[in-house]
């Protein structure tokens, strides 16, 4: 968040950048609350997850939001503005991690314990609108099977949005590897796939798949949810 109001308020045009259900929407309203907080005129542009082209935007600040044919448009045009003439900064969302999922379940007022935390983190791989389901069911239920039903049942949508994405010719074969093999280090994903960079940046963006980037860069299939309903498939 602080990335987009920053980039705002410096004459930047932010564009937040995700998968399926990766919570763009939610994001960049909030932003644009902040924005508006500092006396500015801001639009918000929510683009198609399959609308390559980012619009264009009235007077003032205007923050958009776009999915992953959008985020490879502006990776081959690297260096081009944003139509209102503003620098383009790209913000990608990406998978949370466990201590943005306790955050998160803290201030909904859900009581989870740790346990609680890592089923929840393990089921849904940090994925925004699936932790949401999560948090939904978790008042219904305290059964871990029917919890991870009622949440299975509820993404049913979701789940076909992100087959459609993956489906895609640059990300269908690492993913099929990663779903494979589980986790494995950057380099050994690229060096078995032929995938690039940027394909595993988007494939990130997509959803079911978290990078770890420190000492060791590694990718990982880590939403078993999603996971499960492909082995269905």
């Amino acid at each position: 968040m602080r990335r987009i109001v920053d980039g705002a308020l410096r004459g930047r045009a932010p564009v937040l950048l995700g998968g399926p259900g990766m919570g763009r929407s939610t994001a960049v309203r909030a932003a644009a609350e902040r924005l508006r907080g500092h006396g500015l005129e801001v639009a918000v542009l929510e683009l198609a997850d399959d609308d390559a082209d980012s619009g264009l935007s009235p007077n003032g600040v205007t923050l958009r939001t776009g999915g992953l044919e959008l985020a490879r448009a502006l990776a081959r045009s690297r260096a081009a503005p944003a139509p209102d003439g503003r620098p383009l900064q790209r913000v990608p969302l990406l998978p949370l991690l466990r201590r943005d999922l306790r955050a998160w379940a803290a201030a909904s007022g859900s009581v989870l314990g740790e346990d609680e935390i890592e089923r929840a983190f393990r089921a849904c791989g940090g994925h925004p609108a699936l932790f949401a389901a999560w948090l939904e069911a978790h008042r219904a239920t305290r059964d871990l099977r029917a919890l991870e039903a009622r949440v299975a049942e509820h993404s049913a949508g979701l789940f076909a949005r992100l087959d459609r994405a993956l489906e895609h010719l640059e990300l269908a074969k690492p993913w099929r590897w990663i779903a494979l093999r589980g986790s494995a280090s950057v380099e050994e994903v690229r060096r078995a796939t032929g995938a690039t960079k940027g394909a595993l940046d988007r494939l990130a963006m997509a959803g079911p798949v978290s990078r770890t980037l420190g000492a060791r860069a590694e990718v990982s299939a880590s939403c078993e949810l999603y996971l499960r309903h492909c082995a269905r498939s």
